[in-house]
C-alpha cells in the first residue's frame, strides 16, 4: 500500500474518508469544513446517542452527495489528553481492516484530526504508514485460490495535513516508516516458510543474496569451519539433522568501527522436534517460528543498510534443525563449547541456548561495545507475557531502560525480569561445568543465566526472550495468524538512535 501526503483534497473523490473524533467533541470542526453534510449527520448521531468518540467507536455514513467521498467514516479516539502510540496503532490496523473489507482501492485519512496527547504528526504519519504496510500483510505463497478470492486491500492511503511546511518534514518520516514495513514484511516471509523449505542451507541463500543487494558484508561459517573453531553447541544440536549448521554473520557500516561495535545475535532453529526429549505433537507445526530471532537479526541488518545509519552493526545467526533423525544428541551428553566451558545436556529441548551460547562467545571477536540477542527460548516465558511482551535480562540496567522505551514506541514491548546470581545454583553441573536446564522454575531466568555464562566478559548484554511475541495464534489488528516479524522495530528504533554515552552504564 503506497502512502501520500497530501495538504488539500483537491475535487478528486476518494473511495472512503475517515475522521478521527475525539470522545465528546461536540463540534468536529475539520469535518464540518470539509464535509458539512456528514457533520450535520454525526452531530444528529451524538445526540442521539449513536456515536460518543470512544476509542476505536465506528459511525460511517454512504452519501453519493458527499463532497470527497461516497462513504465518510468517523472513528472514536477517546479522551484527547489519554491518546497514546499503542491506541493509534489500534484505531490505523481497524481503519486498513474495514476498508479490506469494502474492498476500497483508494483510502484518505484526515491526519489532523489524530493528532492529540503525547502524538504530534510526525508520529501520526508513522504510525499510519507502517500500520497500513503491516496490517495488510498476508502469507499467501502456498494458497491456490483465485486472485478475486483472496482478500483485497487499498492500493493508496492518502494522509492530509493542512500544514505544507510540515508535510515537507513528513516526508522522510514516511520514506522511514515504509522501509520499516517492508523489512517487517520480509521477515514475516521468511519465518511463515515451512521447514521443508527454510532450513539453514536456505537461510545462507537469502542472507547472501540480501548481502549482495543491501551492500552488507556476509560471512559463513558451515560444519567444516565449525568443527575447526570447536563450536560443539550448534554441531551437537544439528547431529540429528541431514542438513549442515551455519553461522552466518552479516555486517554493516564497518567504516563506521571507531564508534564502537553492536552485536546482535539471533536464535535460528529453522525446526525444533525438541530431540530425543521429543515436544508433544500438538501445536508442533508453530516450531518452524524457532528461527524468529535469526530471522529478526537478518532483516533488521538490510533495514540499517536502507537506512544508511552511520554505525557499525554484526548479526550473528546460528543456524540449525533440532532433529533426531541421523544421529541426534542424546540426554546425558556432556559437550565441549566453543569457550571451553563443559555443558551437560539433561533435556535436547533445551537446545536454542547452546546454539547461542557458542554464537555470543564467538562476538568477542568483534570487540563490541554491546551485545543483544533474540530467541524464542522458552515457553514459560509465553506462559508470563503471552504475545503482549517480551522479556528483557541484562547485565547493564541503562541499556535495558534504553531497549523499553524502545519498545514503548515501537509497539513491540519489554517487560525485564531479575537476574540475580542466586538463580545461577540451579544450572550448576554434577558432571560437567553447568546443565543446559534448571530445576524446573523460573526457566526463563535460569536460561538466560545459563547464556550470561557465555558472554564475553565485561560486555555489556541484553537478552531478549521473544517467545510469545515472535508469532500470533490468531489474526491481530496489525498482523495476520503466523509470524509477526518482532524485533525489527525495536532494533531499528533502538540502533538509529544509538547513543554509546546515554545507553551504556560502562
Amino acid at each position: 500500500m503506497k502512502t501520500v501526503l497530501v495538504s488539500k483534497q483537491g475535487n478528486a473523490k476518494t473511495d472512503i474518508l475517515f475522521v478521527g473524533v475525539f470522545k465528546d467533541e461536540k463540534k468536529p470542526g475539520a469535518i464540518k469544513k470539509t464535509e458539512p453534510l456528514f457533520a450535520r449527520i454525526l452531530e444528529a448521531a451524538a445526540k442521539k446517542g449513536r456515536f460518543s468518540g470512544k476509542s476505536q467507536e465506528v459511525f460511517a455514513s454512504f452519501q453519493t452527495s458527499y463532497r470527497r467521498a461516497s462513504e465518510v467514516i468517523a472513528i472514536g479516539l477517546g479522551d484527547k489528553k489519554d491518546l497514546k502510540a499503542v491506541t493509534l496503532r489500534k484505531i490505523a490496523g481497524k481503519i486498513i481492516e474495514i476498508a479490506s473489507v469494502r474492498k476500497a482501492s483508494k483510502i484518505r485519512v484526515m491526519a489532523d484530526t489524530f493528532l492529540g496527547g503525547a502524538l504530534e504528526a510526525r508520529d501520526v504519519a508513522a504510525i499510519f504508514t507502517e500500520l497500513a504496510g503491516l496490517a495488510a500483510y498476508r502469507f499467501f505463497r502456498y494458497k491456490t485460490k483465485k486472485k478475486d478470492e483472496l482478500p483485497k486491500f487499498p492500493e493508496t492511503m492518502e494522509l492530509v495535513f493542512d500544514d505544507q511546511k510540515a508535510l515537507k518534514e513528513l516526508k522522510p518520516v514516511v520514506s522511514r516508516a515504509e522501509m520499516i514495513a517492508k523489512s517487517v514484511a520480509y521477515a514475516r516471509d521468511l519465518n511463515n516458510e515451512p521447514g521443508n523449505v527454510m532450513n539453514s542451507s536456505r537461510l545462507i541463500e537469502e542472507s547472501r543474496s540480501l548481502a549482495k543487494e543491501k551492500g552488507l558484508k556476509c560471512t559463513v561459517l558451515g560444519l567444516p569451519e565449525l568443527k575447526k573453531l570447536g563450536m560443539n553447541g550448534l554441531l551437537a544440536v544439528n547431529q540429528g539433522s541431514v542438513t549442515p549448521p551455519a553461522l552466518i554473520i552479516l555486517e554493516h557500516g564497518e567504516e563506521h568501527k571507531a564508534k564502537g561495535t553492536v552485536c546482535l545475535v539471533g536464535k535460528g532453529v529453522t525446526f525444533d522436534t525438541g530431540g530425543i526429549s521429543i515436544k508433544p505433537s500438538k501445536g508442533m507445526e508453530e516450531m518452524k517460528f524457532d528461527k524468529s530471532g535469526a530471522i529478526a537479526v537478518i532483516a533488521t541488518l538490510g533495514l540499517l543498510a536502507d537506512l544508511k545509519l552511520p554505525l557499525h552493526v554484526v548479526g550473528l545467526a546460528p543456524c540449525v534443525e533440532n532433529n533426531v533423525a541421523n544421529d541426534p544428541q542424546r540426554p546425558g551428553d556432556i559437550i565441549r563449547m566453543y569457550n571451553g566451558k563443559t555443558v551437560e545436556v539433561v533435556n535436547t529441548d533445551a537446545e536454542g541456548r547452546l546454539i547461542l551460547a557458542d554464537a555470543l562467545s564467538y562476538c568477542e571477536k568483534f570487540k563490541p561495545v554491546a551485545i543483544i540477542d533474540a530467541a524464542t527460548l522458552t515457553g514459560l516465558c509465553h506462559y508470563t507475557f503471552g504475545d503482549k511482551a517480551c522479556a528483557i535480562l541484562g547485565t547493564d540496567q541503562k541499556l535495558i531502560d534504553v531497549i523499553r522505551e524502545a519498545g514503548e514506541k515501537t509497539g513491540e514491548r519489554c517487560w525485564q525480569l531479575p537476574l540475580w546470581d542466586d538463580y545461577a545454583d540451579a544450572i550448576k553441573g554434577n558432571h560437567s561445568d553447568i546443565n543446559n536446564t534448571g530445576d524446573g522454575y523460573a526457566g526463563t531466568i535460569t536460561a538466560t543465566m545459563f547464556l550470561k555464562e557465555f558472554v564475553p566478559a565485561k560486555v555489556p548484554w541484553i537478552h531478549l526472550d521473544i517467545a510469545g511475541t515472535a508469532y500470533t495464534a490468531k489474526n491481530r489488528y496489525d498482523c495476520p495468524k503466523g509470524a509477526t516479524g518482532f524485533g525489527v522495530r525495536l532494533f531499528a528504533e533502538l540502533l538509529s538512535n544509538w547513543n554509546r554515552e546515554n545507553y551504556l552504564s560502562v
